[in-house]
């Protein structure tokens, strides 16, 4: 039998896995946008919108 875990050991787990919920559901959604994308898009200028979104990110504060 295992011994009980304490509270603040469940409210760590508990938070772990959230955030790795959410990080699955985020990539997920992407790609999701993605795929739509590129049903109504060019491939080049799917990749060209990307890469300059990348940028806006990479140069946020």
């Amino acid at each position: 039998m295992q011994p009980k875990r304490s509270a603040r050991d469940i409210d760590q787990i508990a938070a772990s896995e959230t955030a790795a919920y959410l990080r699955r559901a985020s990539i997920t959604y992407l790609e999701c946008c993605i795929s739509l994308m590129m049903t109504h898009l060019q491939r080049e200028e799917v990749a060209s919108i990307l890469e300059r979104e990348a940028d806006m990110l990479r140069n946020l504060d």
